[in-house]
């Protein structure tokens, strides 16, 4: 038993080092076969792949192996606030039973479900951890998800009251959760995706009692709206001068440009010759 021992646990140390979880290997006298745990991690199919080729390597019998995966609560967080982000807006909003099911079904399948794909989903689910204690599970987590009726952007509540003038990730996020209205109210709740900025300044401009952080959060937006502005009269410019070239090149005269520009004819080609050199500068 001493050299069987130590075979399997050889084996356990390069289950570690392929999968990168500790595995711990334990014998059960009454079932007669060594129990291999690891938390989190790849799926207990995946793991059993990994121990398929393994046993066949060392000569052992798979038989003897039972695989158990215990998935931890920082597993079911990041599933949790993966679910509410990739569901679509038009989808009925889930209940807690099928919230609860769907966290529990997603760790359950996905290879190291406690790994965020990006910093804001690390944020999130350290969030909605800290909200439950030491101690949660699916239903858990889906009732804190669903109870006020704010999806993930509950989460974001208490962050967002501290006003930091000069960024635009914290103005526009705080305008969705005071204005944002129907669909964009749909898709911030489930996926944190902000209302438009130019609407979020219209809505501030139209709100009698907006607040004071209102009002900076509107003004950080305000260079960005400005630059997305810039953009499209840069775009519109290449495609007027576009026009104007195929309109001329139909053989139609500077007074049929003019017309259609409301101009002169000595004005539309003036026109042409600025949109040509300020098109030519901004491509330098």
């Amino acid at each position: 038993m001493a050299s069987r021992s130590t075979q399997i646990h050889r084996l356990a140390a390069e289950l570690e080092t392929i999968t990168g979880v500790v595995v711990d290997a334990a014998y059960d006298e009454r079932g007669r076969h060594w129990d291999l745990h690891y938390s989190n991690g790849p799926t207990q199919a995946s793991m059993q792949a990994h121990l398929a080729k393994l046993t066949t390597k060392a000569g052992l019998d798979i038989a003897l192996f039972v695989v158990r995966r215990v998935v931890q609560d920082n597993a079911l967080a990041v599933q949790a606030v993966r679910y509410l982000r990739t569901t679509r807006a038009e989808d009925p909003y889930p209940s807690v039973a099928t919230l609860s099911w769907a966290i529990e079904e997603a760790a359950h399948d996905t290879d190291h479900p406690e790994r965020p794909l990006d910093d804001r989903e690390a944020a999130l689910a350290q969030r909605l951890l800290a909200t439950e204690g030491h101690y949660t599970n699916p239903q858990i987590l889906a009732e804190r998800l669903l109870r006020s009726g704010d999806g993930l952007a509950a989460l974001l509540a208490d962050d967002l009251q501290q006003t930091r003038p000069g960024d635009p990730l914290w103005a526009i996020e705080y305008l969705s959760t005071r204005y944002a209205e129907g669909a964009h109210r749909a898709v911030w709740q489930r996926h944190l995706q902000p209302m438009p900025a130019r609407e979020a300044l219209a809505a501030v401009a139209a709100d009698p009692e907006a607040t004071p952080a209102a009002r900076v959060a509107a003004l950080t937006l305000t260079p960005v709206v400005r630059a997305d502005l810039e953009a499209e009269l840069a775009a519109l410019d290449g495609r007027e001068l576009d026009l104007i070239t195929a309109v001329r090149a139909d053989d139609a005269s500077w007074s049929t440009v003019g017309a259609a520009l409301h101009l002169t004819r000595q004005g539309a080609a003036q026109r042409a010759s600025r949109l040509t050199g300020r098109i030519t500068s901004t491509t330098r």
